[in-house]
């Protein structure tokens, strides 16, 4: 069997954690002094009391789906129901292309030493707090954001298309499989691998790593007092699960996921 492939230590995400945490407490000092006077409240301030809204969201380590279901109790503050798909990509994963690849093959870009694809369902539950008075005037709200929750995770085998009998010239014998120990010589060679397989392959061997989240963002709202919601967040989150999640054919994966994230959101309140 082949040997597993050795990566060289390159995880910068903890410092970029770290000063993006410093931003967002710096930001959140600088609004804290103008803060929503309740007297300038009128009824047309809190006339809503539910709200829906789908977001796509980019974070450090891949994307994501949303879904929020909003309770709204005032203007200065919101239970949030989240529902959200998203993948986790080791911080090393990085995609190439077969060395067998031509303008006359369809092979497919893959990533060297990956064993398995991993995504999760996030339910969380979390509070939304107003924070700007420059929302009632110009329309642009500013909130701050924390919930916590349960993330079901999702691994599953991620198949390569594998040489066996390579011989220069001839026809390939190219067969999809995941890494196992009688391949192992050919799936960290790239010299036997020919191409990524499809998505579908492995959904028939899917595992399940329970475990849990929690993040905290600002969330900009362009239309804080309409009907239409069309909102940025921006913030980190944190995934933490019941053991190392074997994504790389490493002896460092992890369980603690920490990621930036950017996430545009569009609904309607009623």
């Amino acid at each position: 069997m082949g040997a597993r492939p050795n990566y060289k230590q390159k995880d910068s995400t903890m410092h970029k954690i770290i000063a993006f945490l410093t931003i967002l407490l710096l930001l959140s000092s600088s609004i804290a002094f103008s803060q929503v006077n309740k007297s300038d409240l009128t009824y047309d301030d809190v006339v809503y009391k539910r709200e829906f809204n789908i977001g796509i969201k980019a974070h450090t380590n891949g994307f994501g789906l949303a879904a929020h279901w909003v309770k709204i109790h005032s203007i200065f503050k919101k239970t949030v129901y989240e529902f959200e798909l998203m993948d986790l990509r080791h911080p090393r994963e990085v995609r190439q292309q077969s060395i067998h690849a031509s303008g006359r093959t369809t092979s497919r870009g893959y990533v060297f030493g990956k064993e398995n694809s991993f995504y999760n369902l996030n339910v969380s539950i979390g509070r939304m707090k107003s924070l700007a008075e420059k929302a009632r005037k110009s329309g642009v709200g500013v909130h701050m954001y924390y919930g916590v929750g349960v993330s079901l995770g999702i691994l599953k085998p991620y198949h390569l298309d594998l040489i066996y009998d390579y011989v220069p010239g001839s026809v390939l014998d190219v067969r999809s499989e995941s890494f196992n120990e009688e391949n192992g010589s050919l799936f960290t060679n790239e010299r036997y691998i020919y191409g990524a397989s499809g998505f579908t392959y492995g959904l028939n061997k899917v595992r399940i790593k329970p475990g849990g989240q929690a993040k905290f963002a600002f969330v900009f709202d362009w239309a804080s007092y309409n009907e239409f919601v069309k909102a940025l967040e921006v913030g980190v989150m944190l995934n933490v699960y019941t053991g190392r999640v074997p994504i790389m054919l490493t002896e460092d994966n992890q369980f603690i996921f920490p990621n930036l994230y950017i996430k545009l959101m569009l609904g309607k309140r009623w």
